[in-house]
């Protein structure tokens, strides 16, 4: 990735922006205000943190594999952690039971003060559970699960999780997996919905994936790097004798659509690859997702004008001398110029594009990845063809907006590595990430600077807006409050962090106060209000 020549001085605007003292001085003073008035909370909030419990996804860890029809289950457990052997659950996104989850070891009877005598797991425990009775097209399983951990008398909330299933040759029809299994203990009620929020992406349909994916080409036109394309289609127009408007949306959309199919096939590919190796299965590991941030930090940087990405010189020289030789005229030429200008004319597209790709590697559905990037093609595609069409009079003069429309992208970039780290970070720390970001792009954006126009003012008041949000996040983080931006995953599973929402369990076994009337019942919770101690209602029929 060779440096652009002259890039670092010509970019270095933005940095010295943010380091003139009067912008530091600012914001120095703001955070530091922000310190002082909560400084004995701050001071509680590390020392509870330094002699607090595990956070739940570090006390139980697990990962799963699929081979066929056969998923395994692999819980990794801290040092006095158990998990329960009757508090596994699975079932269907429609919530309906899968009782065919099997523990491969034999567990271990203990007195529980919460449950009485139950089977428990030490240090890790496996479990397989038989796929062949799920319906057609299954592609998500849900699970739930909880343990306790023995030494501090702490137990967990129940924790929830989603397992991406994936295609194998023994599936079976619907009618055999709502049958549940009699020996095997139910799901009840309380199997309730499972709390992994998975990213926009991961959970959206089709429709909305291919719709974001042309917003966010068509965004990438306008960025400086994108736009000297316009000249390309220029001079393909310029080549005919007897240029029309519909001869020019022709030759344009050609173009365009050479773009968009070297795209797609880049999906294909990767998507293909995906499927094929399982890579969402491994991509959840903290050191691969920590490897995956880190390339989207270096995306970043390129869309802030640090460095450029570009194709090696033994590759990029060849492709060039190619694309010289086409010419316009030939809508075969046109297609491929298009082909070839997708790979070498927008270096810039390499950061945005990358981060595309590699989210379409954790889906291994080679068919979305194929149309996400005929889609992604097509957006940055759609100004081009209007300029095609209609002449270069209605291209938006190029000017400081556009390295903004970088910038923004960067920061977006950098918001994506950082969601991907708060998989497994502590939540305080990907909190503070959080407010760093967004408080230092709101300095950037002119929050502290004189807006001498009604643009400008605008903008300062969105910047403005975005430090007062994160002055506001950074008073609940120190407050003790660290879960307004939780990351969520198929993978990372708490419903609430287990620091703050778990449940004390008292030294006797007398656990449960046996209420048969209303009276009793208010009296009880009017007690538990006053203790503040969290209450659990068993209700039941005899």
């Amino acid at each position: 990735m060779p440096l652009g020549n002259g890039t670092y001085l010509q970019h270095h605007g933005l940095i010295k922006k943010f380091l003139e003292p009067k912008v530091l001085m600012r914001v120095l003073l703001t955070f530091l205000l922000c310190l002082f008035i909560s400084q004995a909370s701050f001071a509680d909030l590390f020392s509870s943190q330094a002699a607090g419990p595990l956070p739940a996804n570090e006390a139980m860890q697990f990962n799963y594999e699929q081979d066929d029809s056969q998923l395994t289950i692999e819980f990794t457990l801290a040092d006095n952690i158990y998990l329960y052997r009757d508090k596994l659950k699975l079932s269907l996104t429609d919530k309906t039971p899968y009782p065919y989850a099997q523990f491969l070891q034999t567990a271990q009877v203990i007195s529980d003060p919460a449950f009485g005598e139950v089977a428990v797991f030490f240090n890790s425990a496996t479990a397989q559970v038989d796929l062949s009775k799920l319906p057609k097209n299954t592609a998500q399983l849900k699970m739930r699960y909880m343990g306790c951990d023995q030494a501090i008398g702490l137990c967990y909330p129940p924790q929830s999780a989603v397992i991406d299933i994936q295609p194998f040759s023994a599936n079976t029809t619907a009618e055999s997996a709502t049958a549940p299994n009699p020996n095997s203990p139910s799901d009840d009620s309380d199997l309730d919905k499972a709390s992994g929020i998975l990213g926009f992406l991961q959970n959206a349909g089709i429709i909305l994936i291919l719709a974001t994916f042309l917003l966010l080409g068509m965004g990438l036109t306008f960025t400086p790097c994108v736009l000297p394309m316009m000249p390309i289609i220029s001079s393909i127009i310029a080549g005919q004798e007897s240029l029309t408007p519909r001869r020019g949306f022709v030759l344009s959309s050609v173009y365009i659509l050479g773009m968009a199919l070297t795209f797609a096939l880049a999906g294909v590919l990767v998507g293909s690859l995906g499927a094929r190796f399982n890579i969402q299965i491994y991509m959840q590991q903290p050191w691969v997702l920590s490897i995956f941030a880190a390339l989207f930090v270096i995306l970043a940087l390129a869309m802030f004008g640090l460095f450029e990405l570009r194709l090696p010189r033994f590759i990029q020289e060849p492709l060039d001398r190619l694309n010289q030789k086409q010419t316009g005229g030939s809508l075969f030429g046109v297609l491929l110029m298009g082909a070839l200008s997708a790979v070498v004319v927008s270096p810039c597209v390499s950061a945005p594009l990358a981060g595309a790709l590699l989210y379409i590697s954790t889906t291994g559905d080679a068919a979305l990845g194929g149309m996400a990037l005929f889609a992604l093609g097509l957006g940055m595609g759609l100004p081009l063809i209007i300029i095609g069409t209609s002449g270069a009079y209605v291209l938006p003069k190029a000017g400081a907006w556009m390295d903004g429309v970088k910038y923004f992208f960067g920061v977006l970039l950098l918001g994506v590595a950082l969601w991907l780290l708060g998989r497994f970070i502590h939540e305080s720390i990907y909190m503070a990430g959080w407010i760093i970001l967004i408080a230092g792009y709101a300095v950037v954006l002119g929050a502290f600077e004189p807006a001498p126009s009604t643009a400008k003012r605008l903008i300062k008041a969105a910047a403005l807006l975005a430090f007062v949000f994160a002055s506001a996040l950074m008073f609940k983080m120190v407050l003790g409050d660290s879960s307004v931006l939780s990351s969520t995953s198929n993978v990372k599973n708490t419903e609430n962090t287990a620091s703050k929402s778990a449940m004390k369990l008292p030294s006797n076994h007398d656990f449960f106060q046996k209420i048969s009337d209303e009276k009793t019942l208010e009296s009880a919770l009017s007690k538990a209000k006053s203790d503040e101690k969290i209450v659990f209602l068993d209700v039941y029929a005899d």
